[in-house]
């Protein structure tokens, strides 16, 4: 398996849609950060000077209270998120041309028959796809971090490192580790509509139509309240929601969804682990199954 890694890692250096959607994750996630930020330091400035004391007070603290999401460490709680919330979208689209570009090019049936091994095929090329999505996380937080230097310097006139500590690097392992289990879920679920359908197209439609779909139903389920609103603690979205919350760099107890408490992060990652789980059985036993001239 290790040499099918190999040239699936080569495959993609050679291809230029990794690197598009590397430079989409970069040029995104500068745009949404910054856009936040010199949004939140022109609020101030834009009130009427005319407002009463303790108004004009209690303002000044919520905008110093927004500014410090822009500040380390609590900037880190902007670059996660906005890392996942793209990511999910570029790694769906990789995953899909991944795995289901194979059929249209009909390079699926010349490796089998070479190979003979159906599930180190398969399997060569989810490893590939969690390499990649590891690097891109890599990267989104190299330039987090440098996005994050910038803003603390312009809102303090330098930057205090005070904050780096065991419990700091701690914290933000375990948010790195949050997101990745985060986007391997949708990830492989894009990879079992791509063996599926045998297409592309099919895996794109089913990892970005489940993800939209998913999150109407969730809303919908979670304001009709009664037993419907605990449904959507056993569904992907509302887990990761709740278990990327524990990698928060701020208090984050008692988040709610609509006023329906979040699933706990021990029930969000093992709920989160048991999707990945299935999704990748299920895309290894359709493959293995199926004719390979399919």
């Amino acid at each position: 398996m290790a040499r099918l890694i190999g040239v699936e890692l080569f495959k993609m250096r050679k291809r230029w849609m990794p690197w598009v959607l590397l430079a989409i994750l970069v040029i995104a996630l500068c745009a949404i950060f910054l856009s936040g930020y010199f949004s939140t330091t022109s609020m101030l400035p834009s009130l009427p000077p005319d407002l009463p004391p303790e108004l004009l007070e209690e303002m000044e603290l919520q905008h110093q209270q927004m500014l410090a999401h822009y500040q380390f460490p609590n900037a880190f709680d902007n670059v996660f998120p906005t890392t996942l919330s793209i990511g999910v979208f570029l790694l769906v689209i990789l995953a899909a041309s991944i795995v289901g570009s194979e059929y249209s090019w009909g390079t699926v049936r010349q490796v089998l028959v070479k190979r003979g091994i159906r599930w180190q095929y398969l399997g060569a090329k989810v490893i590939t796809l969690i390499i990649l999505a590891l690097i891109g996380l890599v990267v989104a937080l190299v330039v987090g971090t440098a996005l994050a230097a910038f803003t603390t310097y312009q809102i303090d006139g330098g930057i205090s490192w005070e904050f780096l500590s065991a419990s700091f690097f701690g914290k933000l392992a375990l948010a790195f580790v949050c997101t990745a289990l985060s986007l391997f879920v949708f990830m492989l679920l894009t990879v079992f509509f791509a063996v599926l359908g045998h297409s592309l197209l099919v895996g794109i439609a089913g990892g970005l139509g489940f993800f939209i779909i998913e999150n109407i139903l969730v809303n919908a389920l979670t304001l009709g309240g009664g037993w419907l609103a605990n449904v959507p603690n056993y569904m992907i979205g509302r887990n990761i929601q709740a278990l990327n919350n524990l990698g928060s760099f701020s208090a984050n107890s008692g988040f709610t969804y609509f006023g329906s408490p979040l699933p706990s992060p021990l029930h969000a990652g093992v709920t989160l682990t048991i999707y990945c789980i299935v999704f990748l059985a299920l895309s290894l036993y359709i493959f293995r199954i199926r004719d390979i001239t399919a």
